[in-house]
């Protein structure tokens, strides 16, 4: 259902200079499953070597039961599968889907792993996105022509397999069971499972009583411990614009914040994965409609579109958020409620992370002008990163 990819980027000084102990810092960075979920991993204390490569050899273990792109994985056998047919589970998907039925009741299913299909109607699962991935040198060729876009009437169709009621999740005799109403409802725990999977990370790095770790899993960022060689450690928030860039480079930071110990920060963004629509034959970047991956549950369509029922065609949505930051203990909750607020809005989005315990920074489109802006929690800027600075607040 979601996801941006790298959102931050963490300034980390010498790994040499954070303790005295004789055991010298690690690191280690590598590809975990076949859909390019990369792990990076610095550790520094005693044993930082053994629980690092504890997270990696967890990897496999997680992810491979959920991979919903290896059609032998129990989540692709699930979705597969008949109406009212019992899927034994690994109890990590189970742990995961019940932390992800908190998000969808605490979001009003702004938040829904069964989006699935939603994401197959509209192309923004890994293979479609990977037939239409923009080219900035040639946007005529590869924009698509808007009216092949899904219909009303198909996703009201579509919309009508979506819904965690139609799945139930159960223990019994020691195992771990999955079942649902309806045999086109499927399952995507992408949303949710990096966060989970760091959330087991911090309980390793605590059993092995580690002084730091950074863990960063493809942009779901985990800070444990102490700052490396300082007393805070210090966060860059990528600009979310422009969309469509040869090089993470060149978009700079919308802003930079610090934090001192453990804590999560999970962005979800419309900025990453994506691809352009085209009306009337236009190509120029300014005339084209986006359509992300972030997929409303509720409605069916993409975060960012709306439906102009007079001109017969699908237009930008300004008021979107294009970036939204969560940040808190559980990482998981993080991951789910990044996407949330991406899907509810800047007000709405800011009471659930309110509300839920969560801090949060949001950024709507600033593509039709200037764009606003709403921080919940104590966020600390850093000087020197203002872009921010001219949007507006919300409060």
């Amino acid at each position: 259902m979601k996801r941006a990819l790298v959102c931050f980027i963490i300034t980390l000084l010498c790994m040499g200079t954070l303790c005295s102990c004789a055991d010298k810092p690690y690191r280690r960075s590598e590809v975990v499953i076949a859909d390019a979920i990369v792990l990076d991993v610095a550790a520094s204390g005693r044993g930082s070597r053994a629980a690092a490569d504890e997270m990696f050899a967890l990897a496999e273990e997680v992810f491979g039961p959920m991979n919903i792109n290896d059609a032998s994985s129990t989540l692709a056998v699930f979705n597969a599968g008949a109406a009212f047919a019992q899927t034994e589970i690994s109890e990590h998907i189970y742990n995961t889907l019940s932390l992800a039925k908190t998000a969808y009741e605490s979001s009003g299913g702004a938040f829904d792993v069964t989006a699935l299909p939603l994401v197959k109607l509209w192309g923004v699962d890994a293979e479609g996105l990977h037939k239409r991935r923009p080219d900035k040198f040639d946007l005529a060729a590869t924009a698509v022509d808007g009216q092949t876009l899904p219909k009303k009437e198909d996703i009201q169709g579509t919309l009508s397999h979506v819904g965690m009621d139609k799945i139930d999740f159960f223990a019994q005799d020691g195992k771990y069971y999955l079942t649902k109403t309806d045999p086109k409802t499927q399952i995507d725990l992408g949303g949710i499972a990096k966060g989970y999977f760091t959330d087991l990370c911090v309980k390793i790095a605590e059993k092995h009583s580690l002084a730091s770790c950074l863990i960063n899993l493809s942009g779901n960022i985990c800070l444990y411990g102490s700052a490396v060689g300082a007393d805070e450690w210090r966060i860059g928030v990528v600009n979310p614009r422009p969309r469509l860039t040869l090089l993470e480079s060149e978009r700079g930071h919308i802003c930079a914040l610090t934090s001192v110990g453990t804590r999560s920060f999970v962005t979800s963004g419309d900025y990453q994965r994506f691809y352009y629509a085209s009306y009337d034959g236009r190509t120029d970047e300014e005339d084209l409609v986006a359509v992300c991956h972030i997929i409303d549950p509720r409605s069916g369509l993409p975060v960012g579109l709306v439906y102009d029922d007079v001109g017969g065609r699908y237009t930008t949505d300004f008021s979107a958020v294009c970036s939204a930051t969560v940040s808190g203990v559980g990482s998981a909750l993080c991951d789910a409620y990044s996407t949330a607020v991406a899907v509810l809005g800047i007000r709405q989005g800011s009471a659930l992370a309110r509300e839920n315990g969560f801090d949060a920074l949001i950024f709507t489109n600033p593509d039709g002008g200037v764009g606003k802006f709403a921080r919940v929690g104590d966020f600390d800027f850093i000087d020197g990163y203002d872009v921010y600075k001219s949007y507006e607040a919300v409060s």
